[in-house]
């Protein structure tokens, strides 16, 4: 089943999940457990270039193949809750 997928971030709620909202497009929620750096941009509301930056600099978790940086869609998600839980302290 396809459908066209805009904001796809915002449906990585739990796996397999569309959302159906009033007035809003039906659209399935990507599953994919690795990440690009432009999806890891586009869910933290980046430019492609400081989320690179922040992933060089050790700050975003990553690793690279072949010279592509590449996110476990959980490590990115423990980081944002990390964070949260450090500006609380």
């Amino acid at each position: 089943m396809n459908f066209t997928v805009q904001n796809s971030w915002l449906l990585r709620i739990p796996r397999f999940s569309l959302i159906l909202s009033p007035g809003i497009q039906v659209k399935e929620a990507m599953t994919d457990e690795i990440l690009t750096l432009k999806e890891v941009a586009e869910y933290l509301k980046l430019a492609e270039k400081t989320a690179y930056r922040l992933a060089a600099e050790g700050k975003l978790p990553g690793f690279k193949v072949g010279g592509s940086w590449r996110f476990k869609r959980e490590d990115v998600l423990s980081w944002i809750e990390d964070s949260k839980k450090g500006r609380k302290d």
